[in-house]
């Protein structure tokens, strides 16, 4: 038995270490190209879109000035082969005491390599002011989460106990694996 446990042991040690060093690799890479998105979007790249309530099609910026119900707004860059690289769900709040953005981040392929959840609210009860989550997901091609980071703090980056805070504004969401899936999930014909 114990002579089994010894092989079992060193088996595992050998798959760790032979196979670690590749997984970090691959993470460090989706790590930079969401870097390099982040870094390259600015406000004159982006194209901004809105959905209002009880309409299937997107408005301009321009056009939903006048409208009173706002449901969500789309920022959405494009690199310069015009394929759409970042999409940013920003939904409405009416109140403005919460704030929310669903970031997705696609390849080349119209594959989602990273995911952002940022999550900003009041009434959290763990802290006088706000509370922000982020949340990150990094895929490999086959859709499987190659790493994942979540953070909890106050406006003052302080980590927060989650285990003391409320999260009245924990909206459903979905995580789409393409651009494809994306668009017709939200029914989206052009973006």
């Amino acid at each position: 038995m114990k002579k089994l446990t010894c092989i079992i042991t060193a088996v595992s040690l050998i798959y760790a270490c032979s196979s670690s060093p590749k997984t970090n690799k691959n993470v460090s890479r989706l790590k930079d190209k969401k870097y390099t998105v982040d870094s390259t979007i600015n406000a004159q790249s982006l194209v901004v879109y809105v959905k209002v309530k009880n309409k299937t099609d997107l408005i301009s910026r321009e056009e939903a000035r006048d409208q009173k119900n706002i449901e969500a707004t789309y920022n959405i860059f494009k690199d310069k082969s015009g394929k759409i690289r970042y999409i940013a769900e920003l939904p409405f709040s009416p109140k403005d005491d919460w704030f929310i953005s669903y970031k997705s981040y696609f390849d080349e392929d119209g594959k989602l390599f990273a995911f952002q959840r940022e999550n900003n609210y009041f009434g959290s009860e763990c802290t006088k002011g706000a509370a922000m989550e982020n949340l990150v997901k990094f895929y490999n091609p086959d859709f499987s989460i190659a790493d994942s980071v979540f953070t909890l703090t106050d406006t003052k980056k302080t980590p927060l106990d989650k285990t003391t805070c409320k999260f009245p504004y924990n909206f459903p969401y979905k995580i789409n694996s393409t651009i494809e899936e994306y668009k017709k999930e939200r029914g989206f014909a052009e973006l």
